[in-house]
């Protein structure tokens, strides 16, 4: 299903989410646009997943907040 990130984020609740981008706010660097590849309540499941697609894509859970034993991590260059 192509669809704005958000609107993917609300369809597939409590799972995560591999979205290959199809559009991007370039000056902020946002995913806006995309299609689901896959989705599961399972991370290694789309981790799985993802080392079948050969081009980048986003990895994302579905709700605001990660659910117990996740957290995000961020890493500036330069």
């Amino acid at each position: 299903m192509k669809a704005n990130i958000e609107q993917l984020r609300r369809r597939y609740r409590r799972e995560w989410l591999l979205i290959a981008v199809e559009q991007m706010d370039h000056a902020t660097t946002t995913p806006l646009r995309g299609r689901v590849l896959a989705h599961s309540p399972h991370r290694d499941e789309i981790d799985q997943a993802s080392m079948k697609y050969p081009k980048p894509a986003l990895v994302v859970f579905s709700e605001d907040t990660f659910p117990p034993g996740y957290a995000a991590a961020f890493v500036v260059d330069g």
